[in-house]
């Protein structure tokens, strides 16, 4: 099969195009003739080596995280699916398995998702990661009806999804992305948009209820003068600082610190599929590629300036 993988840590550089084994399905698993993955930053932390404590040094290793297809093999114990099921979902890169960036994947049936009727490969595979980390990110601040919400990096992969979850949920939405992704921002419903290179935010004197940072490296001190008091900061990057941080917070401050991790149970699915059927969500595709540009797709989506999510087309 043709997969998009690496054989040692680094740059782009070191992603490659070609050929490998064909999967076998293991004992409750399943092989999935993969037909869209979109690309999410943690595919290239991995790439990267910065999180080789969790995904090891066996290589070679497939790349991508999302990913959308159809049933092909089933493996013993495996009977909830059949083959031809039309299926999405997402792989754990961070467990050792493999990436989704590959013309074929072998994934355990309880990672596995039945499409809706009418869902695009392409739109099912940009879903997964984005949609559901900021799900469970901004339900971990309560209520949002007439709350106040600043989503920092707005039109990224999870901001985008984020924006449109506070605005359904009632809150006043503020987005932070860059001027020429303004528009987009606005369509996605936000009813305030900063740009950040011309406007430093935690200078502005406006205070809110939460601080969703889906670009993950806004600072407690800079969030917590963003913060109103008894407000939530939600981060997509912890790190032993910031956690050590929210405990304290937790005890003896008056604004929270929460971790925006993506939480993947049937019913946030069912969740994510509601609003996406109301139409109050929908994933932003900034580009679709074939797998023979997926090198390419990397670096321009790590150049930032992307809104929304980059496919690839395996098949």
């Amino acid at each position: 099969m043709k997969a998009l993988f690496i054989k040692a840590y680094g740059g782009p550089d070191v992603m490659q195009i070609g050929d490998l084994p064909d999967p076998k399905p293991r004992r409750g698993e399943a092989v999935v003739a993969v037909k869209a993955s979109s690309i999410n930053p943690v595919d290239w932390k991995v790439r990267s080596g910065d999180l080789k404590f969790l995904t090891g040094s066996a290589f070679p290793k497939v790349l991508g995280s999302d990913f959308a297809g159809v049933v092909e093999q089933v493996g013993a114990g495996a009977t909830e699916l059949s083959a031809g099921d039309r299926v999405y979902g997402v792989t754990p890169l961070m467990l050792r398995k493999p990436g989704a960036q590959a013309e074929r994947l072998a994934v355990a049936t309880n990672r596995l998702r039945r499409m809706p009727d009418g869902l695009s490969f392409e739109i099912a595979a940009a879903l997964p990661v984005g949609g559901l980390t900021a799900l469970n990110g901004l339900r971990q601040c309560g209520e949002l009806k007439s709350k106040t919400v600043l989503i920092n990096g707005a039109t990224g992969g999870v901001g985008h999804f984020a924006v449109q979850i506070a605005k359904t949920n009632g809150a006043t939405v503020t987005a932070v992305c860059s001027e020429r992704n303004a528009e987009r921002a606005r369509a996605f419903g936000a009813d305030v948009v900063i740009d950040y290179r011309k406007q430093d935010v935690a200078s502005g004197g406006v205070r809110y209820d939460v601080v969703f940072d889906a670009h993950g490296h806004l600072k407690f001190p800079a969030a917590a003068r963003l913060l109103k008091t008894g407000g939530t900061l939600v981060t997509t990057l912890p790190n032993p600082a910031l956690i050590a941080r929210s405990i304290w917070q937790r005890i003896f401050g008056s604004k929270l610190i929460k971790f925006g991790n993506m939480r993947d149970r049937p019913d946030d699915y069912a969740e994510l599929e509601r609003l996406l059927a109301t139409g109050s969500v929908k994933p932003a595709i900034d580009r679709v590629v074939p797998l023979a540009e997926a090198v390419q797709a990397y670096t321009a989506l790590e150049a930032g300036g992307t809104v929304g999510k980059v496919v690839i087309r395996i098949a």
